[in-house]
C-alpha cells in the first residue's frame, strides 16, 4: 500500500471478469466503484481502461464502439441497463 491507496494491480484483484450477465451487473458495479476508492485518484484513468479488460463478449464490443473515457459514464451505462428488460448493450440502443 502506498499512504492511503492501493496499486493499480492491487485494485484489479477485486473485479472479477463481466461477461454481460445481468444478475452478474450489481457485484460487477460495485467491485469497481471499491477498487476506485481504493486507488490514488490520480490513476482513474489508466484504472479505467484496466477495468475495460474485465470486460468481454458482447459489452465490450457495444462499449469499445462509444466514447466513455470515465467509469463514471461507463456506470450510468450499467444502471440504464437494470432498468431495462431487454439484453444488455445491444449495438441499436440509444443509451449508448
Amino acid at each position: 500500500m502506498n499512504g492511503d491507496f492501493i496499486s493499480v494491480g492491487e485494485a484489479l484483484k477485486f473485479l472479477p471478469p463481466f461477461k454481460g450477465d445481468r444478475q452478474d451487473v450489481l457485484a460487477f458495479v460495485g467491485n469497481v466503484d471499491t477498487a476506485f476508492a481504493l486507488i490514488n485518484p490520480s490513476q482513474e484513468s489508466i484504472s479505467y481502461k484496466f477495468v475495460l479488460t474485465r470486460i468481454s463478449g458482447e459489452p465490450i464490443t457495444v462499449i469499445s464502439h462509444r466514447n466513455h473515457e470515465i467509469w463514471a459514464e461507463l456506470k450510468r451505462v450499467f444502471a440504464k441497463y437494470l432498468h431495462r428488460k431487454t439484453k444488455l448493450l445491444l449495438p441499436c440502443e440509444s443509451a449508448f
